[in-house]
């Protein structure tokens, strides 16, 4: 055996050894979608480079018929797992490659098989077989027949475009991973070039099983230890390159495989200083990043430049969920930072603002309360001794003139004392610390109360109160400061209900609360007054301005009502139409028969 023989059986020898070798690595990874198709081709090429060794060796002519009808196992099958490897890994004939379709693409690779081995009766593959010697060595030639030339042209197109695809996808890696996607291009070459000196003639061994050993020596290289990024890579130009945050992707040994321009601009660096530097390495701006890269940690802030960072590492996992990188996003945040401490400054300086200012309000409703207070108590004062003599001395005129005189001081007398003692009412319902003694009071029975103390009244316009409040309704509320709304409201009503008017009194449960009302045919209100009337010192002007008024007794009501923690409001058709005050405060409906039943009880 000379010097070329030699060399030929021991590289398809080391060839084999090594595509074992590659092969039992893969098997590891076998649920990836890539890594199936490319065992078979592996496999394939490990039967053509066994079954041509043992072609070439063998002395024997049936040994060396059956041998390279062995070859046809992995020579018809290869082109195919090329082609679903190819598309795969570019992510291209998806409704071929990953379908039940897949099968059709090794339906002429099967039927080459099944007429390899069965030549001699129909002579499609193989019409001749002659020997063809090479120093001491004997290689077969043969004629071609008509189904090789079928299995040949489906072989070279499945293959090639396989490769296209392969160096397509190459081309479209950045700079960087070009240098790096040659040795793609150069194991999608290599077969091509083999196996068409082989069919030509020009070289009388068949090298193509060698060269796809190499082929597949290099993808591998490539798609699992170069770890070639699994992103369409114009993608990732367009996308991650353009980023404003830092992005960079570390290997499962911690080597920095990639970075954006960004990460590129913060780091000061090129790409080609900073790929495949270790992450230790190339993260040394922010020492305390290494947790999140060697360590289990996802996020963390970093200050560097002055600046301020989010930095996030998320692993990255291939499809049998172990890890094969991490990737790290590093998002600028010194805008943000800014503009949440200046936040918080304008926040506690409007906090201190708005204390400083409630509490001067607070310092001058006090001051109000006081002042209105004392000038209350001032005012009672001599007012008393007036009340009382004003009486006395109409009693002593005979003038008429005088008489009606002595009357008009007297009622604006008893106006003033009245708008005193309210606004003292007023005053001490705004005060904080003001107490209600809160107990189950029976509504219909206040209600009554309400009635009898404006009885007199009532009388002398004849105006026809109508309770219709049922016995067991019941609120929580202070009795006396109750029965001061109601006595008012009825009071109000009064006023401003003509001759021959009626007042009614309604109630009813809402959830939690009784809802009452009082409902008069008194002269209405329109528009905004409904709000207005609860307003302190609020008049209804034109309609009311002949009838005398504090202005504060509805005031009154509400500022009880709401220390109740309940509410008042007024409802009316309009002016001529009567009006409905309603107010709601805790409370419900007795059970009667729970009580009959502890009565009964009780008696027993």
């Amino acid at each position: 055996m000379g010097m070329q023989e030699s060399l030929v059986i021991l590289s398809l020898l080391v060839g084999v050894g090594i595509a074992t070798t590659i092969l039992y690595s893969i098997l590891s990874r076998k649920k990836e979608k890539i890594s199936r198709p490319f065992t078979l081709a592996i496999l394939s090429t490990i039967i053509w480079s066994i079954g041509y060794i043992i072609e070439i060796l063998t002395p024997s002519y049936s040994w060396k018929i059956l041998a390279a009808k062995s070859e046809y196992v992995g020579i018809a099958i290869l082109p195919a797992a090329w082609f679903v490897f190819s598309s795969r890994y570019a992510r291209h004939f998806h409704k071929i490659t990953e379908t039940k379709y897949i099968y059709s693409l090794f339906l002429i690779p099967f039927i080459t098989i099944f007429l390899v081995f069965t030549n001699e009766y129909h002579h499609l593959v193989w019409r001749s077989i002659q020997l063809f010697g090479i120093g001491n060595l004997k290689i077969i030639t043969p004629e071609y027949g008509t189904w090789f030339w079928i299995h040949a042209i489906y072989s070279y197109a499945t293959f090639l475009i396989g490769s296209l695809l392969l160096i397509a996808e190459s081309l479209k890696f950045s700079r960087t991973h070009r240098k790096k996607s040659f040795t793609l291009i150069l194991a999608s070459s290599l077969p091509i070039i083999t196996s068409t000196v082989y069919v030509s003639r020009i070289y009388p061994f068949d090298l193509t099983p060698l060269s796809f050993s190499l082929s597949m020596i290099l993808l591998f290289l490539c798609v699992y230890k170069l770890k070639l990024i699994g992103i369409v890579p114009l993608a990732r130009d367009k996308i991650v390159e353009d980023m404003d945050d830092i992005v960079m992707v570390f290997d499962s040994n911690k080597r920095l495989v990639d970075l954006n321009r960004s990460a590129q601009k913060t780091l000061s660096a090129s790409k080609e200083e900073l790929i495949g530097k270790e992450a230790e390495y190339v993260i040394s701006m922010c020492p305390e990043i290494n947790e999140l890269i060697y360590g289990g940690k996802k996020q963390k802030m970093c200050e560097k430049f002055g600046k301020f960072f989010d930095v996030r590492v998320t692993p990255l996992r291939d499809e049998g969920n172990i890890e094969v990188g991490r990737i790290l996003i590093a998002r600028d945040i010194t805008d943000l930072r800014r503009y949440q401490s200046e936040l918080e400054n304008l926040n506690k300086n409007l906090e201190i603002e708005v204390k400083r200012r409630t509490e001067y309000i607070q310092k001058l409703l006090d001051q109000k309360n006081d002042f209105i207070e004392q000038l209350g108590h001032d005012l009672k004062t001599p007012l008393t001794p007036i009340l009382s003599l004003l009486p006395l001395i109409r009693e002593r005129v005979k003038d008429e003139d005088t008489i009606k005189l002595v009357d008009v001081v007297l009622r604006n007398a008893n106006y003033i004392k009245n708008l005193v003692i309210e606004t003292l009412k007023l005053a001490k319902l705004n005060s904080p610390d003001i107490k209600f003694d809160i107990e189950k009071v029976k509504l219909s029975d206040v209600v009554e109360e309400s009635i009898k103390e404006n009885e007199i009244t009532m009388k002398q316009k004849n105006i026809q109160p109508i309770n219709r409040i049922d016995e067991d309704i019941f609120v929580k509320a202070d009795r006396l400061r109750l029965k001061e709304v109601l006595t008012n409201l009825v009071s109000n009503s009064v006023k401003y209900t003509s001759e021959g008017g009626k007042i009614e009194f309604l109630a009813r449960p809402n959830g939690d609360n009784i809802v009452v009302e009082i409902r008069d045919t008194g002269i209405g209100l329109e528009g905004d007054q409904k709000q207005k009337i609860f307003d302190e010192f609020y008049k209804v002007d034109e309609s009311r301005h002949d009838v005398r008024s504090s202005g504060l007794g509805l005031s009154i009501c509400k500022k009880i009502i709401e220390k109740h923690g309940g509410k008042i409001w007024a409802e009316s058709k309009g002016i001529g139409k009567g009006i409905s005050i309603y107010f709601a405060l805790p409370g419900g409906k007795e059970n009667k028969k729970s009580d009959e039943i502890i009565s009964i009880s009780k008696s027993l």
